[in-house]
């Protein structure tokens, strides 16, 4: 527990000894959360990350999973906005797969500098996200996962791309059903948005008359990934095989994830979820030092059909002056 205590206090005491650096890095859709059952407890899932949408969040989780899963899931983001995601779990003898991937998208007006108010003519806007996961434990306790992952954002005829790797670790401790979780994000390049619109027609020799123009290339910012390092703990109140009181019928979970990242402060998120015959499921949470998303709620069940599964959830999150969003996540299990 004294270890617990230090590294709680360490993630309080690191609110007040940093700086904004909102809006330095790219691709910020990798921080739009995966899943409805995490979003529902706040995203405080990294020392969970026991289902196939676990993944997002620590890739070492899915080492557990014993069964073949397929998940997709959709969401009505802010702004008219679609983020949609999907994954395939595929365990084996030594080590548990995946393959997963999010994409974010819109249709945005083409404005130029002649037509600031639009041209009459739409473009996509795609965020993209193509992963392959490896995971495995260590030992009874102890699971280690790696992500590799392909990033795309495409706007009209411009585009960036880079790769990035996801690294995490979930310990099991013997201390009735407590979990400790650990896990780096979006470790990877820098991306820069280039394409055939950047090409423009320029007079270098305007001084002097009768000089043609030449083709030149605009060049655009290149800028980081959104890299964070998460810490997480989670903890079985009421469990029916391993918690602080033993019921078959009823179980109940607290998380808590300290996340530091490298363009804003430092976030704590709390999350709780009870179940009743691991059959129905309530969730919830609260996010702290976030500037809209605060208070997250939802539900789920889970069926069993033969020798398959079946998990569907809901998230509802409040995004104050932005509109609220609702999450919906259906998982499979063979």
């Amino acid at each position: 527990m004294r270890v617990i205590l230090i590294i709680l206090s360490t993630l309080f005491i690191s609110f007040g000894f940093c700086f904004t650096k909102v809006g330095t890095t790219a691709a910020p859709f990798l921080k739009i959360e995966f899943g409805a059952r995490p979003v529902a407890m706040a995203g405080s899932f990294v020392a969970l990350a026991d289902d196939p949408s676990g993944i997002y969040y620590n890739p070492a989780g899915i080492a557990e999973i014993d069964r073949v899963y397929v998940l997709g899931g959709h969401t009505v983001w802010f702004a008219d906005l679609d983020y949609n995601y999907a994954t395939f779990i595929l365990p084996a003898k030594k080590f548990n797969f995946a393959l997963w991937g999010s994409f974010l998208s819109t249709q945005i007006d083409v404005t130029t500098i002649e037509n600031p108010e639009g041209t009459g003519q739409t473009c996509n806007y795609v965020d993209g996200l193509l992963g392959f996961t490896m995971s495995a434990f260590l030992s009874d306790r102890l699971s280690i996962g790696l992500s590799g992952k392909y990033i795309q954002q495409t706007l009209y005829h411009e585009s960036a791309s880079t790769f990035a790797v996801d690294v995490g670790s979930i310990l099991r401790t013997p201390f009735q059903g407590l979990r400790l979780g650990m896990c780096m994000v979006n470790y990877g390049g820098r991306m820069q948005l280039s394409g055939n619109d950047l090409i423009v027609q320029t007079n270098p020799w305007s001084d002097f008359e009768g000089t043609p123009d030449v083709e030149a290339r605009l060049t655009t910012e290149s800028f980081p990934l959104p890299l964070a390092f998460k810490l997480g703990i989670a903890w079985n109140i009421i469990d029916a095989d391993e918690g602080l009181f033993v019921n078959n019928i009823h179980s109940l979970t607290l998380a808590v994830d300290g996340i530091h990242p490298n363009d804003g402060k430092e976030k704590l998120q709390i999350g709780c979820e009870y179940g009743m015959f691991n059959t129905l499921f309530l969730r919830g949470g609260y996010k702290i030092n976030y500037d809209v998303q605060k208070f997250c709620a939802g539900a789920g069940i889970k069926i069993a059909i033969g020798a398959r599964e079946i998990l569907v959830d809901y998230a509802y999150v409040n995004m104050d002056i932005l509109d609220s969003t609702h999450r919906i996540s259906l998982a499979i299990g063979f």
